[in-house]
């Protein structure tokens, strides 16, 4: 029998990941926090998420697994926790347009590519896990096969393939008349995790591709620039070299500051640290790797503190990631970081 926050289960042979544990604390932080509605849990496995999301977060609960060995076990686990709830055994997109969920939790093995746009019919709130980290920001077969979108890997990758990840997200919500706003997104390890609200709106739905566009970024010295929809990228960087488009990809913002300072206000420990560092980043796609940078200057790496507290006394926005220890996020041009690198 494994413990998990609140919640005891068996596994009995069905996948249950204990690396995700801290993203399932994280979850049950933020669930607390949301509206009280109804979450189906699309892919529940052992239905660990879920039955913590009950005991921890008094959210209820749908789960739903394709595999039948799956729901005996989530039946077996909700009874050894004093639980009842609905459990189905179907395709998760086929009972996604069956039905009408207000929250929806996909995390699948892999992408979840297949499952958004039958999830954003009927949601009004959406978390959604990526795992196929190679398609959001490293391998452009697999990018455009899976989510249709440039990628290649560059120096600051996370940050590509998050805003991948919500900028396909938007574009799916899109063709319902839906707007997508980020509550929380964070990656961690060897996953993109983020929980946002659909709003139906035709006006605001097409206004949202002003939050969408292409990361222009040159391989040779890093250089990185934003180009919104409708706009034409240059093709060469003013070093001399090609530059790359990725995306398209959200270039707006990735959480909302109020939510997330009532989701802080829950929390204590490691995740509270964790919480902490995505409120302080700033919202710019724009993300550089201080150590490469600092690799073609043939110079020592200075504290990342220092980088952003000098970048900040000259006017630029700039903070540390939350997944990085030697990233920064900032609005300033790398000539500006080199320059500072260089004093």
């Amino acid at each position: 029998m494994i413990v998990e926050g609140k919640a005891k289960i068996f596994t009995d042979g069905i996948f249950y990941n204990p690396r995700m544990k801290f993203c399932r604390d994280l979850d049950m932080l933020i669930f607390a926090e949301l509206e009280k509605n109804e979450i189906l849990d699309a892919f529940s496995a052992t239905g660990i998420r879920g039955i913590r999301a009950m005991l921890e977060a008094e959210r209820e609960v749908v789960f739903n697994d394709a595999d039948p060995r799956a729901v005996e076990i989530i039946k077996r686990n909700l009874q050894l926790n004093g639980l009842s709830a609905e459990v189905h055994c179907s395709e998760a997109t086929i009972l996604m347009r069956q039905n009408s969920f207000r929250h929806i939790d996909i995390d699948p093995f892999g992408s979840p590519a297949n499952y958004v746009e039958s999830a954003c019919i009927s949601a009004e709130t959406l978390s959604v896990t990526a795992t196929d980290l190679e398609a959001l920001c490293c391998k452009n077969s697999a990018g455009m096969r899976k989510y249709s979108a440039v990628v290649f890997k560059t120096d600051a990758p996370h940050e590509v393939g998050l805003r991948v990840l919500l900028g396909y997200i938007a574009r799916i919500s899109a063709r319902f008349e839906k707007k997508i706003e980020p509550l929380v997104s964070w990656t961690r390890e060897h996953y993109y995790r983020v929980h946002l609200r659909l709003k139906r709106s035709t006006s605001q739905s097409l206004k949202m591709f002003e939050k969408l566009g292409f990361l222009v970024y040159c391989h040779k010295c890093l250089r990185r620039g934003v180009v919104r929809f409708g706009e034409i990228p240059e093709k060469r960087c003013k070093c001399g070299s090609e530059n790359l488009a990725l995306g398209p990809l959200w270039v707006g913002e990735l959480k909302d500051p109020a939510f997330l300072e009532r989701v802080l206000k829950r929390a204590d420990g490691e995740q509270k640290k964790f919480l902490i560092k995505l409120a302080e980043e700033i919202d710019s796609p724009k993300a550089y790797n201080i150590q490469k940078i600092c690799s073609l200057l043939r110079r020592s790496v200075p504290p990342t503190v220092e980088l952003v507290e000098k970048l900040r006394s000259e006017g630029f926005k700039a903070s540390a990631t939350h997944y990085c220890g030697y990233c920064i996020k900032t609005d300033a041009d790398v000539g500006d970081i080199i320059r500072l690198l260089s004093s």
